[in-house]
């Protein structure tokens, strides 16, 4: 769920600095492959997760590592809440 707000959010501004279509050009995906990252769809990669940060990092002027390293949370946060999850269902 948080990397899902993660990547939404980072797409949603590089779109607004660039555009949709150059987006998804520096991105190298299509519209699909991005609507399904947003709507958890698609379990996002670490190369994938890397290429986003590089191209928000390029185009917002961020700091690569932090944003890569935020994401990185994102997915570690995710995947303990499913643990968690699964173990209260267990019980």
């Amino acid at each position: 769920m948080k990397l899902q707000l993660f990547i939404s959010r980072l797409i949603r501004n590089i779109e607004k600095k660039i555009g949709k279509k150059q987006t998804l050009e520096m991105l190298d995906v299509n519209r699909v492959t991005v609507y399904r990252w947003k709507n958890n769809y698609y379990e996002l990669s670490i190369d994938q997760l890397e290429k986003i940060c590089r191209v928000a990092a390029d185009v917002l002027g961020h700091d690569l590592r932090s944003l890569f390293i935020d994401g990185l949370m994102c997915i570690m946060d995710d995947r303990l809440n499913k643990k968690n999850e699964e173990l209260i269902e267990e019980l």
